[in-house]
């Protein structure tokens, strides 16, 4: 004898559901791993940008003795092409560059005031990520 009053899920209503549960976590997973990349990507930039900005300081804080060479890439030789951090090794470049035009309402150039502009590039392990910070460097 069947009591009418029982009732229960079929084992078709058991399958579907947990098909549309599995569904919808999987779709968060997605969006949980793209956030996990882009938050690796970001602090990845923000640690290039960070010692790009830290080298620069360096540069700026001790002035370059003066040598007699027109090319500007002499005044950073020996100085760190790599630097460990966080068990990586970053690369770093430098750009130099000196206008010699005077700027409007002036009448001074960079090379007239010692001045060299440097860019400073960091480039992560992976090589794809780079941070970069510019500034200028006094020539003592």
């Amino acid at each position: 004898m069947l009591i009418k009053s029982q009732r229960g899920f079929s084992l078709i209503e058991v399958v579907a559901s947990l098909v549309l549960i599995s569904i919808i976590l999987l779709s968060f997973a997605q969006i949980f791993i793209s956030s996990n990349k882009t938050a690796t990507i970001n602090t990845e930039k923000l640690v290039t940008v960070n010692l790009a900005d830290a080298v620069l300081a360096k540069l700026k804080s001790e002035p370059l003795p003066k040598i007699a060479t027109s090319d500007l890439n002499q005044y950073f030789i020996g100085k760190s092409k790599s630097m460990g951090l966080n068990d990586k090794t970053y690369t770093i470049t430098y750009t130099p560059s000196q206008n010699s035009t005077k700027y409007a309402n002036s009448n001074f150039t960079e090379k007239d005031l010692n001045l060299i502009k440097v860019v400073v590039t960091v480039t992560s392990p992976n090589g794809k990520t780079k941070g970069s910070s510019e500034g200028y460097v006094s020539i003592e």
